[in-house]
């Protein structure tokens, strides 16, 4: 049992010495430091151009809204008060043509 466990922690320690080593080798590769900058541009780039994409509202777009339906709200209001205040009326349907006979 002892020699088991002797083995694994060899290897573990073995393991994260080699990761250790491959991690601090890339961080020095330029090919590695030149490839994560491009892509970390070309990340933020594509951010940039999906949020121009967007059309979002701006607070003059909503202010230019709200104008707006006041200005109908307002136009609604002035036409109701214009309207007779009497029953609307029913319209009377018109007398069939009569037709000849023959």
């Amino acid at each position: 049992m002892d020699d088991r466990k002797n083995i694994i922690d060899r290897l573990t320690g073995a393991t994260e010495g080699t990761v250790a080593r491959v991690q601090q080798e890339m961080s020095q590769n330029t090919v590695v430091t030149s490839t994560k900058e491009r892509a970390s541009a070309m990340r933020q780039r594509a951010q940039q151009a999906a949020i121009s994409q967007l059309h979002l509202a701006t607070r003059e777009d909503v202010a230019r809204l709200q104008a707006s339906l006041d200005r109908v709200e307002a136009a609604l209001n002035d036409l109701a008060k214009r309207m007779p205040a009497s029953k609307p009326r029913t319209r009377s349907r018109a007398p069939k043509p009569a037709t000849p006979s023959d």
